[in-house]
Order: C-alpha cells, then structure tokens, then sequence
C-alpha cells in the first residue's frame, strides 16, 4: 500500500515520480496526476470462479498471479497483506472476495476525493485504468466481463459535482461543488455511529457555496465513545429536500502510518505502510435481514429496475452488494448500469435505487435480484 505525494485523505495509492507534483515551472501539468491506482483490484466471487479452475480457487497460488502483471505487479501480495491487516485472515474465497470489494472501494473514493479537496493545487487526476480486455487481479474499475468492483462505486462517489466527504487528514468534512451554478440553503446532516450502531454525535449545518469550489464545514471535535471501528454517514439535502448526495465511511481510531523515508531498490512505484487502520471490528456485527421490494420497467431503449431496500433491524446493514441473476442459472446479468452500490444502511434506514439494462422483454421472467453483504442474513 501507499499513498500518492499530493496531499491524500486516504490509505493507499500508486505514486508517480514525484516531480510530477513538485514542478511548477516546466509546464502546465503541475498538481495533475495522468497515471495513478491503488494497484491490485481483485474482482467479486462470480468472475473470479470465470478466471480460475475450482482446484485454484483457494488458496492463492501461482494461476491467480498469472491474473496479475509483471514485474513488481506480479502478484497481489501487497493487497493481500492489507486485507488482512485490516480486515482479518479470511476463510475462503467468497470472503476474501467480499473483503477485497470493501478494500477496492475504500482505497478508491479517497484517491479521487483527495483531488476534489485540493482544488487549486491538484488539479486533476487519471485512474489506471478503466477496464480490463482480459481477466486480472489489477488496476480496473471493471472487468473484462463487465462485472464492476468495489472500486468502480468508490470512484462514482467521489465524482460526484455536488458532494460531501471525509478530509482522513483534517478529520474534517467538506463540500465539494464541480458545477457551474452557485448552491443555496442546501443542508448538511453529519452522523456519527459505534460498532454497536449507536448514534454518538450529530450535527447538521445549512450550506452556500460558490461555483467551482470547495469548503470545510466541520472539523469533527474529540468523541470519547468512539469504538476503534465506528461509522460515519453524510447526507447533504437541497433547496427543496431532496437528497442528493449520501456518502458513508467505515473508520478507525488506529489510523494509517505511511513510511515516505523508505528506501527503493528502484524507482518508486508505490509508499509502504507502516501500520495498518484496525477494521477487525466489522466481524463482529450482528447479522440483519433486508426487506426488498423492486419492479422492472420497460422502456424503448431496455429496462430499469426500481428497487427499495430497507434495513428492519436496530444494527447497521454493512455493504450491501446488488446484483441482477438469471433465475435458471443464477449467473449474474451483464452489464447493469446501478445508480449506486456496495452500500450500507443504518438501523431501520431505507433507501431507493435505480439499476438499467438491457436484456429483451420476452427473457423478463428470468430475472431476480441477488442481495448480499458483510452481515446480511440469506432472504
């Protein structure tokens, strides 16, 4: 793991020579990052089972590094150790598929994010890359068979124009707004939960902001109910209401310690850690039943599926995964375009989203919707 040179909000990030950063008199390209990833991105379960023969499917062994790079991308051994560090030793390979997709996402979001609250001085960012045209264990959003990652969704949060997150560095929160139009009278509501799923700290604020520009609206004071795992949920509301932007972190009281004075053999691709933020918590949270009602529609161009999800317990609903199946085979259906996924809701939370795809109106009764997660109960 690493972290880029201009200032990050998160763990773990690729990082460039660093006069691409440094540099502002030869040329025009300061503070832009053209190539830059956390590296490994290990794929959901059902594309990994599509890439391996079942006899490699656990432990990893050598046909999994054949899905990797060359050279110092040859194996995902870095990410591996991370995943443990952070989220436990898994069992299997489903859950170190389903730890991976929480990884993916958590290194992701901040990378972009990191460049949203530095505008000015960062001024624009590349992933590496898109897409994958074969099956690998590095650097896409999404795989060769269309199958997104938790990565993909972390980077959609991010983007978004209008936008509330977490500064990892400040333990602050901002407001980002991309678009061309000044906002007014938006509200922002700031929670803050234990591993228990109790509510520890609220806040909420109203909003103006210039066009094109960003702010800090709270520095988060000392909480001496933290658990080393707790939970923090953004919602920012506009003019009228409405919701227009969620954002949720996972975090930890033992925080991330990069090592920038370590010494390379060669160039410098990536910053080691020293110590690893402590998610072990997680494993802990009780089980919760999702209720779900969904319809799909039809339109000229194909299908949407409207879907509400909604948390009946006390405990949090930790990273929700949704997928579309084939009834027959329970492959998954690709590609689907989800307006939002991997989420989590909070005790009795309910949320709507929207998925649309494109399958043939004669083929509609195969489908069904597959609901998985960190602590969700089979329906």
């Amino acid at each position: 793991s690493g972290s880029s040179r201009v200032k990050m909000l998160g763990p773990y990030a690729y990082t460039p020579p660093i006069y691409w950063f440094t540099n502002k008199n030869l040329g025009g390209a300061y503070g832009f990052n053209t190539e830059t990833c956390p590296g490994a991105n290990v794929q959901p379960i059902e594309s990994i089972k599509k890439m391996l023969p079942e006899e490699n499917l656990w432990p990893i062994d050598d046909v999994w590094n054949f899905h990797c790079g060359k050279n110092e991308f040859s194996t995902i051994d870095r990410f591996k150790l991370a995943v443990e560090k952070r989220y436990g030793v898994s069992n299997n390979v489903e859950e170190f598929a389903m730890k991976s997709q929480v990884l993916n996402y958590e290194l992701m979001r901040p990378m972009f994010e990191a460049f949203q609250a530095n505008k000015g001085s960062a001024t624009g960012i590349i992933q590496w890359m898109l897409n994958s045209a074969w099956p690998e264990m590095y650097w896409q959003l999404y795989g060769h068979d269309l199958m997104p990652n938790g990565a993909f969704y972390g980077a959609k949060s991010a983007c978004k124009p209008i936008h509330l997150l977490y500064d990892y560095g400040e333990n602050s929160i901002r407001i980002i707004n991309d678009s061309l139009n000044c906002i007014y009278n938006y509200k922002a509501e700031i929670s803050i939960y234990d591993i228990n799923s109790k509510l520890i700290y609220s806040y909420s604020l109203d909003l103006n902001l210039n066009a094109e520009s960003q702010n800090e609206i709270l520095l988060i004071p000392e909480i001496d109910e933290l658990t080393e795992t707790y939970f923090l949920d953004l919602k920012l509301f506009n003019i009228d209401g409405n919701k227009i932007d969620q954002n949720f972190y996972w975090l930890s009281t033992k925080k991330d310690i990069l090592d920038y004075e370590a010494e390379f053999e060669s160039w410098t691709y990536y910053t080691p850690s020293k110590e690893y933020a402590d998610f072990t918590l997680l494993n802990s949270l009780p089980k919760v039943k999702i209720e779900i009602q969904y319809n799909i529609i039809n339109s000229e161009i194909g299908q949407k599926v409207e879907m509400t999800l909604k948390n009946i317990n006390d405990s949090l609903a930790f990273f929700i995964e949704l997928q579309l199946v084939n009834k027959k085979n329970g492959e998954v259906i690709l590609p689907v375009l989800w307006e939002d996924n991997y989420i989590s809701l909070l005790p009795n939370e309910e949320r709507n989203i929207e998925a649309k795809f494109s399958l043939g109106k004669n083929l509609l009764d195969n489908v069904d919707v597959r609901v998985r997660g960190w602590n969700i109960s089979d329906p």
